[in-house]
């Protein structure tokens, strides 16, 4: 963007120029199609597709195609059309008076009610015994076709139609042909004209609306000369109809459409062709990224101008701050924010989670002598945390990142702006399509000595063990839940210890402590306000165990006594504590930058983690490890302990499970 550029906003309004999109062929064959005057009529054709996908622009460009059939007179008929949407009147009952009246005052733009004045008034005569044929003589005077119809009560709209199809058949016969019948064995044909009615967003409707609309079209169905253009998504139209036709309602679709054209996907060569012609400036950065970003817009039009226009306010923000930001490194985010979105809400709450994965890329680029070799092997993945190996696989995410060298200053600009322009309905797009990630992977933990407390004592691990990767979330605990882990009398035998049976029993528990509390029962994050007894019937729900606390240590800091899961020296950036501001429970992902060398998160800080070890043989007490996000830093060392009787249930305590590898 130039220095005094404005920002550049697309418009939401359909495309003028369906050639943008690939949509004028589509749009010729179609209007071809009505306006051949071989094929018979009535006609109705749907025109099927999703919300903003161009339903509307191939409608609009149907219509202008009418205008050059004059060069096929041999083979076209006369069209005269109508735009009719059924969404913009609020009352069901006024649908059927609305669009008649829209095909009047088609006739009194085209002129035909000044024209053809004498010949109406004569056909008028002919009808003269009917109850509201003398009225339309103000219509043809030049009244507001609008008038008449609002003088009539709904019961008389319907009583109206009745009595008022012959009048309405010889008035569109005169309105296609511009001349009357010369004899009443004249005939219809509609070889020499038809009426075109295009309903616009009939998907746009409530329910009860969409039913009336298709019930007015069945009134026409016997019309010859009348073709009926419908654009709406079909599974909504659907679904509308199911509440009074049940299953049947596919076939009520099928009696009324004869011609169905599901609108094809806007490919990512279209998509480039239409950015050429709007922002060409852009083009060269955007075009190699279009394959990626073109199916999570599900190859939407709409969805893509909602993408180029947070880019431009993205830009002028960025502009108008003074903060440099190329506008290639503005898209790769933004990229990053729309397809990735499980990786975005990694970077938004930990900036480090961006520049760990930046490294972990550089380490294994550095084995490929060609840079644009990606092949990924069981061993490299091994050395990158869990949370991060889906990303790694990924080739066209890891071109983005090797190319997206920013510091984290301008990293926390690009997540603030981000939210800036976000809508709410982008952001449940994003919820939608976050990666749901197995919470129940495993990890390795060898037999063998280490040094073990703040003493460096050795002790030994007889056997090996397979800790979990993550402590238990939410979502994982909710199973236990619904399997019935506090009712089940079966489970309660098995899986409870007697003591955890009678506490359960005499405080009448029944689920987590904050299991309703919003705060703390996110699917990702830790569960908590669970007592030892919980954690204990949880693992052996799972067919595990709780560690003791010297499995857990040694899964916390491996074999060469370090301080942390990541090394010596604390660091808020590696870990939920205190420090870090959370001020509660955070994602179990969150921190690969702080894994321990076995591989397991959150062995320091975010929740206290009960294990099957007694404090002191003397007292009842269990231990706890890890530390919490309440805690300071030096009490998420891994040597660090703390005491909490079973019964103990609060937002800081946590647990993960573990079984004994048998050789």
């Amino acid at each position: 963007m130039a220095e005094n550029e404005p920002v550049y906003i697309i418009s939401d309004n359909p495309e003028k120029d369906s050639r943008l999109f690939g949509f004028d062929g589509y749009a010729k064959t179609i209007a071809e199609l009505i306006a051949y005057k071989d094929n018979k009529t009535p006609l109705v054709i749907g025109i099927y597709g999703p919300w903003g996908s161009g339903k509307t622009t191939l409608m609009q460009t149907v219509l202008s195609c009418f205008r050059k059939i004059d060069d096929y007179k041999d083979h076209f008929r006369n069209i005269k059309t109508v735009w009719f949407q059924a969404w913009k009147y609020k009352e069901e009952e006024e649908i059927l008076a609305a669009l008649i009246e829209e095909i009047f005052k088609a006739m009194k733009r085209d002129g035909f009610l000044e024209n053809c004045k004498a010949q109406i008034e004569t056909l008028v005569k002919k009808f003269d015994t009917l109850k509201f044929i003398e009225k339309f003589t103000e219509l043809f005077s030049g009244v507001d076709v609008s008038e008449f119809f609002s003088k009539l009560e709904y019961r008389e709209k319907l009583g109206f139609f009745d009595t008022f199809q012959d009048f309405f058949d010889r008035l569109l016969w005169d309105y296609l042909n511009w001349r009357p019948k010369k004899s009443t064995g004249e005939k219809s044909d509609d070889k020499k004209g038809v009426l075109v009615i295009f309903i616009d967003d009939l998907d746009r409707c409530p329910k009860g609306r969409i039913l009336k609309v298709l019930e007015t079209i069945k009134l026409f169905m016997d019309k010859e000369g009348c073709v009926f253009v419908i654009g709406a998504a079909n599974e909504i139209i659907e679904n509308a109809l199911k509440e009074t036709y049940g299953e049947d309602s596919s076939k009520f679709m099928d009696k009324i459409v004869q011609v169905t054209f599901n609108l094809p996907q806007v490919t990512a060569t279209d998509f480039e062709s239409y950015i050429e012609n709007i922002r060409p400036d852009i083009k060269n950065d955007m075009s190699p990224h279009l394959s990626l970003i073109t199916p999570v817009m599900q190859n939407n039009p709409r969805r893509l101008k909602r993408f180029l226009n947070n880019l431009s306010l993205q830009e002028g923000l960025l502009k108008n701050k003074n903060i440099p930001v190329t506008f290639a490194h503005l898209l790769y985010w933004n990229i990053i924010d729309y397809v990735y979105p499980s990786l975005r809400n990694d970077i938004k709450e930990n900036r480090q989670t961006f520049f760990t994965l930046k490294e972990k890329i550089h380490d294994i680029a550095q084995t490929f002598s060609d840079k644009d070799v990606w092949d990924i092997t069981e061993d490299m993945l091994k050395k990158i945390p869990l949370s991060l190996q889906g990303y790694i696989k990924d080739k066209k995410l890891i071109d983005i990142i090797r190319n997206f060298d920013i510091d984290q200053n301008t990293l926390n600009q690009l997540v603030t702006l981000s939210g800036i322009v976000e809508s709410v309905e982008e952001v449940k797009e994003k919820a939608e399509r976050e990666e749901r990630i197995d919470f129940g992977e495993e990890v390795e933990v060898p037999a063998g000595e280490f040094l073990y407390g703040d003493d460096k004592r050795k002790e030994n691990i007889e056997s090996s063990i397979k800790i979990d990767v993550y402590p238990v979330t939410n979502s994982q605990y909710k199973r236990f839940v619904e399997a019935g882990g506090y009712t089940n009398k079966e489970m309660l035998e098995k899986c409870w210890s007697e003591e955890g049976r009678k506490w359960r029993e005499y405080n009448n528990v029944t689920q987590p402590g904050y299991w309703n509390d919003e705060k703390w029962n996110q699917p990702d994050h830790p569960v908590v306000g669970v007592s030892y007894y919980e954690a204990e019937a949880y693992a052996g729900w799972a067919g595990k165990r709780l560690p003791t606390e010297k499995e857990w240590e040694k899964a916390a800091r491996g074999t060469d006594w370090r301080e942390y899961p990541w090394g010596n020296g604390f660091d808020k950036e590696k870990c939920n504590s205190g420090e870090s501001g959370h001020r509660g429970t955070t994602r179990v992902t969150l921190y690969p930058n702080g894994i321990s060398p076995y591989g397991c998160y959150d062995m320091a800080g975010n929740v206290w983690e009960w294990t099957d070890s007694w404090y002191d043989n003397k007292e009842p007490e269990r231990v706890v490890r890890g530390g919490s996000w309440r805690s300071v830093g030096g009490n998420c060392r891994c040597a660090n302990r703390k005491r909490r009787f079973p019964i103990y249930r609060y937002v800081v305590v946590g647990f993960r499970c573990t079984r004994t590898l048998n050789l």
